[in-house]
């Protein structure tokens, strides 16, 4: 590859910018929700095939894989690109002249410009076949926003197979524009559902010596449930329980024959995951005992800790100092949330960052899940242009 590369790819960016923005707007008009995204891969599958790329339609249901034969020889590299495509349950209230047609669903995550970037790289590494080493493999990606998500679908079905690299970004409304953040080893937590059932024995509130009252019950083990995080974790470490949804009861004198709740569990660790489930059991079913309450306690696993590869998150911010300079790319935090890329991480080394879409001047400050939430177009420009370079970089390697 020729040294003036960066420039060539910027130059590259901003010749399909405009392509990106009416493919972004068309995308966010027409939102469709976890494993129906047949628009929009459609969409996907159909710009692809103009830019002479392999495309396979259906995987995992709504996704799409494609791929970019480098023509140069010793190439036998495969590195991954990954876009995800679903929307949120969410009734827009942007007003924006390209905001959702399809009432209660809405583009809020930023996953239509993760597309269109997507688009955007193919586009740019496409006038770059001849210099390329190797195989550029896009996966465009349903169901993200939905347990237990389109990743592990696309893995089943061959997505990753011969990858030796994967790269993915999200959006961040908390970031400028157009800068890029990276953050090595865990990243983001694993997230899991939690579905406990107390049991009593209903009866009159007036009465309460002839029940086991399962809202007492419930109360305490709400409280209890948080000593799982202030006395079981290292203080040094993270992780986050919260019952999220209590359902019990009917009548203000009567006492109910059960309380359902509902909650979430986070952590940056596989261990501390595994011990957090057994503790929950433990506190749970400690206290329906000493009540003579009994518990049904689920948990649904969700998506596993997001952990990027040390080396591939350093070469990542090389190549993004090397693309935009210094003063564009920052050290993003860990995050809370969960994100179903990690399940390529946990297949493949690469790294998942962050690319900022603030900008406070035109009123783009509204975070992801939100009804107000849009970006900054021109942040396009610099993903799509930091994917491709990645995937460049990645094959040289």
């Amino acid at each position: 590859m020729s040294p003036d590369v960066t420039k060539r790819i910027s130059a590259l960016a901003e010749k399909y910018y405009p392509e990106m923005v009416r493919l972004r707007r068309t995308i966010h008009a027409n939102p469709e929700l976890a494993f129906e995204e047949y628009a929009t891969s459609s969409l996907v599958a159909e710009t692809l095939e103009k830019l002479g790329l392999e495309v396979k339609r259906g995987v995992a249901k709504t996704g799409v894989v494609a791929s970019l034969r480098g023509s140069r020889s010793a190439g036998d590299s495969v590195v991954a690109l990954r876009s995800d495509m679903d929307a949120l349950p969410i009734q827009e209230a942007t007003g924006l002249e390209f905001a959702s047609k399809n009432p209660g669903k809405m583009h809020a995550c930023g996953h239509d410009s993760h597309t269109a970037i997507g688009l955007g790289a193919a586009m740019i590494l496409s006038e770059l076949k001849n210099e390329l080493r190797g195989e550029v493999r896009f996966l465009f990606q349903p169901s993200e926003e939905r347990n237990p998500g389109g990743a592990p679908y696309m893995i089943e079905e061959g997505a990753l197979d011969g990858v030796s690299k994967v790269y993915g970004l999200h959006v961040l409304a908390q970031a400028d524009a157009g800068t890029v953040g990276f953050c090595p080893g865990e990243m983001m937590a694993s997230a899991d559902e939690l579905y406990i059932t107390i049991k009593g024995k209903a009866g009159h509130g007036a009465r309460p010596h002839h029940t086991i009252d399962p809202v007492v019950v419930s109360a305490q083990v709400i409280l209890a449930l948080q000593t799982l995080v202030s006395r079981n974790l290292d203080p040094f470490a993270h992780g986050v329980i919260s019952i999220c949804s209590v359902h019990g009861g009917f009548a203000p004198n009567i006492v109910p024959p059960e309380v359902k709740l509902v909650g979430t569990l986070r952590a940056m660790s596989k261990e501390w995951r595994r011990y957090a489930h057994e503790r929950i059991h433990e506190i749970v079913n400690g206290i329906c005992y000493s009540a003579r309450a009994e518990a049904e306690i689920k948990i649904d696993l969700g998506y596993p800790v997001l952990v990027n590869d040390e080396a591939e998150t350093v070469f990542a911010e090389a190549c993004a100092r090397e693309l935009f300079g210094e003063e564009s790319v920052f050290r993003a935090e860990r995050l809370m949330g969960a994100e179903d890329f990690a399940y390529y991480l946990e297949k493949v080394p690469g790294t998942f960052y962050r690319l900022g879409i603030r900008n406070e001047a035109q009123g783009i400050t509204a975070d992801i899940h939100n009804d107000h939430f849009t970006i900054d177009e021109s942040s396009m420009k610099a993903g799509a242009a930091m994917q491709a370079y990645l995937a460049v970089r990645g094959l040289e390697l």
